[in-house]
């Protein structure tokens, strides 16, 4: 008996002086979290106006159609991954000014769409195998 209550008076002590420190790396945590959403959300915000000023820019041609969809999909690819990284913190707010083109929805129906068309060709060529890998 004695022997159990020395070894529960040790456990609770451990724990009591544990909490603490346990709170503050909750907090830091917590913290590291925020800011990432922080610069996350900025970044999207950044994407999304580099993607208007590029529509701007395909509008009133000066960027050739070759650049103008090679810039738009490296962007939309950002925002996308951005998007992607935000959802995994949990953050899904959607900005008031986003592009319809790059709403959650809209985004997972092309990437579907996208997905259907490599399934098909995959399918149609008779080579199975090389579909697999990703």
């Amino acid at each position: 008996m004695p022997i159990t209550l020395g070894a529960l008076v040790a456990f609770v002590s451990l724990v009591v002086i544990a909490i603490p420190f346990l709170r503050r790396s909750g907090a830091a945590l917590a913290a590291r979290q925020t800011s990432e959403v922080e610069r996350l959300t900025a970044l999207r915000a950044f994407l999304y106006d580099q993607i208007g000023q590029l529509q701007d820019d395909h509008a009133a041609n000066t960027i050739a159609e070759e650049d103008y969809r090679r810039q738009l999909l490296e962007l939309r690819v950002g925002a996308a991954e951005t998007i992607r990284q935000l959802d995994q913190l949990g953050y899904e707010e959607e900005p008031q000014d986003a592009p319809v083109s790059l709403t959650r929805e809209s985004l997972e129906d092309e990437i579907a769409a996208l997905r259907r068309a490599g399934s098909r060709r995959g399918s149609g060529t008779g080579q199975g195998s090389g579909s697999d890998e990703q």
